[in-house]
């Protein structure tokens, strides 16, 4: 039988987390004037007061922030407790959750769930393709692959790959619009860039004698989709940029051809792996073990 932490104590996570008692009350399905007495219970058993209540917002105060800190560890350790039985006492399968970019669809995510289950094909998996920032706990994600560091202290990343910032044509666009000798040229060029909630990288950034300068393109097509970048590339409508990750075997089959490869380009962030915390389930850990080996191999 699993263990269960102090509800009050995992009450008052949830407060913290979703910033109130009404959307904490919904989370646990429950009234919040019942789940406001488990948060005052709680504070008398502790003789403190964890939070600074006001009419429209609801903040910890200094004791609040220590004790959070404490019943995170105290959570994680009951989930570490759990799931070590649960892995000793039931077979090794389960469901994974994931969200991740739909570019890494191909190379990555498919061929780790083929290699997944090869090994344990009572392996479930549900994969969200799309790169917008989600609540990991609230919308149930077990894993997320991302291209920035998560900001979120409450959130683990481990890093899985660097990006290369590559700027590619294909050969009919090159035929068409001649081979550019210097990155000045690309300027007057037909460009794609990535473009989504107000960030758009139209500019191309790089280094010169150890200074960092900049070009600004003529930008003829924004998209929030990179494959849809890469795929316009192909088309010979325009040239992009973009990371390493989504081209795929474009340059290998000869589809797209890599300009300026000698050109130090501003560094991209590299790809994280993300997950609420450091117990993931056995179905998870699997997942995440093989996409590690799919990143391994996509970079060899």
């Amino acid at each position: 039988m699993a263990i269960n932490l102090n509800k009050h104590l995992m009450a008052f996570i949830d407060v913290v987390h979703f910033g109130s008692f009404n959307e904490a009350a919904k989370h646990r399905d429950m009234p919040a004037s019942l789940l406001s007495r488990n948060i005052k219970q709680l504070e008398k058993n502790l003789g403190l007061t964890l939070f600074n209540r006001t009419t429209r917002s609801v903040s910890l105060t200094d004791a609040g922030k220590d004790i959070y800190h404490l019943a995170l560890q105290a959570r994680d350790l009951e989930q570490q407790i759990n799931q070590s039985a649960q892995n000793r006492n039931h077979v090794q399968g389960g469901h994974v959750k994931l969200t991740c970019a739909a570019h890494l669809s191909e190379r990555i995510v498919l061929p780790a769930i083929a290699q997944v289950r090869q090994r344990y094909s009572n392996i479930t998996f549900e994969v969200d393709y799309d790169d917008r920032r989600v609540d990991m706990i609230k919308e149930g994600f077990d894993l997320a692959l991302r291209v920035w560091k998560p900001e979120d202290t409450t959130l683990i990343g481990q890093k899985l790959s660097d990006s290369r910032l590559m700027v590619v044509a294909s050969p009919a666009f090159l035929k068409q619009h001649g081979q550019p000798d210097t990155l000045q040229q690309l300027a007057s060029l037909p460009a794609a860039c990535y473009a989504r909630h107000g960030l758009v990288r139209d500019t191309l950034r790089y280094y010169q004698n150890d200074q960092l300068l900049s070009l600004k393109l003529n930008i003829g097509y924004r998209s929030s989709s990179a494959d849809s970048l890469v795929q316009s590339a192909k088309a010979g409508l325009f040239y992009t940029m973009v990371t390493n990750h989504n081209l795929g075997d474009a340059i290998s089959r000869g589809e797209l051809v890599a300009l300026f490869s000698h050109i130090d380009f501003a560094a991209e962030d590299p790809v994280y792996a993300i997950y609420p915390n450091r117990d993931l389930s056995f179905a998870a850990r699997q997942l995440l073990e093989a996409i590690k080996q799919a990143f391994t191999a996509s970079n060899a």
